[in-house]
């Protein structure tokens, strides 16, 4: 069930715990929930766990340590630097706050959070080898890199991985990005993979969801108010699919949430699918999704229901539309 991570060493569970809910990005979270959330997370097989120091302030980071700092040997940490950070001197600041917050002596894949236009990409990926040089940092890595943007990661030197939103209904990275990364061997590790909860099995409608959650290009900026692209977004399309979705979900027994990660972990360059849960029940539960395997149908079937909103919502890899990446 485990594999090699891409061109590194690490071996790694298919699923990846996120720990970003569990320092309160998704709304008011209990912090011994947050702490057996990640212990069982680990008890039904995940070893990989994914952080950041935007999470929480370093929080996200320190809730890793003390729920399963005795078990460091065992995991592969991914953290993040955040774009406010890239420049060289504050990567290195940053990379031993990180390893402060984790009580590590070393991350194991460490990556930009975003680009960042006003710091030479060169001077960046330069601090990143001189962390790996002395041992800080095993791997490093970049995260929501478009097109152009890991044309340039690349010509610097290996990259292990590239952090992007990927799920059935934000296949953006298809079209330039996912070709140019798995020609090149890097994983790609998918965030958002259920669409915010869109794809838990939650929701008839498209209109049911949450309003402080659709902020995503697929909505209408004309209907939603917490939306800050100007697009008229695909939600017919949208809801063309969690219609499909639905009727897979009766057809073949299976929930939304098996289908969706299922279909990720069976696409071609990803390394990893992350997953965040809030308490220590729903992370018993990630079992099941560790295990899913889906036949070879159900996987073109649901390609199938996907195609007309990723054509429709195209290229561009920032799934909020802010015109961050290139």
């Amino acid at each position: 069930m485990n594999a090699t991570f891409g061109k590194t060493d690490l071996v790694t569970s298919p699923i990846v715990y996120g720990c970003m809910g569990g320092a309160g990005a998704f709304g008011a979270q209990e912090e011994k929930d947050s702490i057996e959330a990640l212990r069982e997370a680990f008890n039904v097989g995940i070893n990989f766990f994914d952080t950041a120091e935007a999470y929480g302030a370093g929080y996200s980071e320190q809730l890793l340590s003390q729920a399963l700092g005795d078990k460091r040997s065992e995991l592969v940490i991914s953290s993040k630097v955040a774009r406010e950070n890239l420049a060289p001197d504050d990567i290195i600041t940053a990379c031993e706050r990180s390893l402060k917050n984790l009580g590590s002596d070393y991350i194991d894949l460490y990556m930009l959070h975003w680009p960042n236009r006003d710091v030479p990409l060169a001077d960046s990926i330069g601090a990143l080898k001189k962390l790996k040089e002395d041992g800080k940092i095993r791997y490093y890595g970049v995260s929501n890199f478009g097109s152009l943007d890991i044309d340039d990661a690349l010509a610097l030197g290996e990259i292990s991985v590239n952090q992007l939103p990927y799920h059935l209904f934000f296949r953006a990275i298809e079209l330039e990005v996912l070709p140019k990364c798995e020609a090149a061997g890097v994983p790609i590790m998918c965030y958002s993979s259920l669409m915010q909860g869109l794809l838990a099995g939650k929701y008839k409608s498209l209109q049911d969801f949450p309003v402080s959650r659709a902020r995503t290009r697929m909505f209408d900026y004309r209907k939603w108010a917490e939306v800050t692209h100007k697009e008229e977004g695909a939600e017919e399309a949208g809801q063309e699919l969690l219609d499909a979705l639905w009727k897979m979900t009766e057809d073949t027994g299976l929930s939304m949430e098996e289908l969706a990660i299922g279909w990720l972990k069976a696409q071609s360059a990803v390394g990893g699918v992350i997953v965040g849960t809030r308490n220590g029940q729903q992370s018993r539960d990630l079992k099941k999704l560790l295990d899913i395997k889906l036949d070879e149908s159900v996987l073109n079937a649901l390609t199938a229901a996907s195609d007309r909103l990723k054509t429709e919502l195209g290229a561009d890899i920032d799934m909020w539309g802010k015109g961050r990446t290139r």
